[in-house]
């Protein structure tokens, strides 16, 4: 379980430790693919886009429902018209062809770094980690626990 929970998170740590880029264009290409199906569980549900046309660098934002509806108000991935507005976007780059969003910005609206990061990002990281330590302290007790009984 804590490998399938660390893979969730991973992208986004990595995403802390890099330097962060600034891009300016329009959505060309976005998905939301979930495997809950908008859950709204942090790091499971995420947007990737594309801007440009460039079909070689993804990005990926990592926002929870109300995030994304608060969003909305400004900008909405699902728009007929999101094609048509102008993003700046900063993200770090976690590998050749994948950003993870910092921050988005519209002329009509943004999503700060303090919100998307801190708040959400490295809040429920920590939240993620603390359950992998709990978890893998939990299982050396029962492990330890067995063999006492089984010596007995």
């Amino acid at each position: 379980m804590a490998g399938w929970l660390f893979s969730y998170i991973m992208p986004a740590l990595k995403g802390l430790m890099q330097e962060e880029h600034l891009f300016y264009g329009t959505v060309s290409h976005a998905a939301i693919p979930s495997i809950f199906g908008g859950s709204n569980i942090p790091f499971f549900d995420k947007t990737i886009f594309q801007i440009n046309g460039d079909d070689q660098a993804n990005f990926i934002l990592y926002a929870s429902e109300d995030m994304l509806n608060n969003m909305a108000e400004w900008y909405s991935f699902a728009s007929r018209d999101a094609g048509d507005i102008p993003l700046e976007i900063s993200a770090s780059r976690i590998d050749n062809k994948t950003f993870i969003v910092h921050s988005l910005a519209s002329t009509d609206g943004e999503m700060d770094f303090d919100t998307l990061v801190i708040d959400y990002q490295v809040y429920n990281a920590f939240i993620g980690c603390a359950i992998v330590l709990a978890l893998a302290l939990v299982s050396v007790i029962l492990f330890i626990l067995w063999i006492v009984k089984k010596r007995k």
